[in-house]
């Protein structure tokens, strides 16, 4: 028998569907053109001026796409890693110096192979995360599995977490649980939202 939903959990998952399908309706052309705006924002973010290693992300086709920005970053001399899917739930994290190298992996998301040099948590200067909804406090919605739960929850609590979304990601309130961890910055193609506290 499984246990009935919470109201937390119910709330999460009927935002979910509602943050899909605001993405859906967005018009051609413009996930490329708010990924742009929005790497432009957050490369001018002073959380990543003295960066050494990065964690970003490969993005899916309803997600910013945080190329441009790792390219800069990678042009700067840091090492930028991304997440790989292991079997245990887990994130591995991979240094890739070319985005070329990356394989499809669980999900179909691109990630870095088994074979890429790894790197832990406690040498990341900053971490660059999707989302599914976010709101102006900063708490962030993910699809669900706990993946990046479980990793920011292993980060020292100065290293800077920045989600990047599309502004129609951004809701009044997202629902929070004790796992939930809040970004310091959401950054979108318009604005960025700094955590108060």
């Amino acid at each position: 028998m499984s246990r009935p939903m919470s109201d937390t959990a119910h709330h999460k998952a009927q935002l979910r569907a509602l943050a899909h399908h605001l993405r859906r309706l967005m018009p051609a052309g413009a996930g490329e053109a708010g990924s742009i705006a929005a790497c432009a924002r957050l490369l001018a973010l002073p959380e990543l001026a003295e960066v050494r290693t990065v964690l970003g992300y490969a993005a899916m086709p309803a997600e910013i796409d945080p190329a441009p920005a790792l390219a800069a970053l990678r042009e700067r001399g840091v090492l930028v890693a991304y997440p790989r899917v292991c079997a245990d739930r887990v994130l591995t994290l991979h240094v890739i110096d070319d985005p070329s190298e990356l394989v499809p992996g669980a999900f179909g998301i691109l990630e870095p192979p088994e074979r890429a040099p790894t790197t832990g948590p406690a040498e990341l200067d900053a971490v660059i995360v999707p989302g599914v909804a976010f709101d102006a406090a900063c708490a962030r919605l993910g699809h669900g599995a706990g993946y990046y739960d479980r990793l920011l929850a292993a980060l020292a609590p100065d290293v800077p977490l920045i989600a990047l979304a599309f502004d129609e990601q951004i809701f009044g309130e997202v629902p929070r649980e004790a796992h939930d961890i809040r970004m310091h910055v959401v950054v979108t193609p318009s604005a960025a939202y700094r955590r108060a506290d």
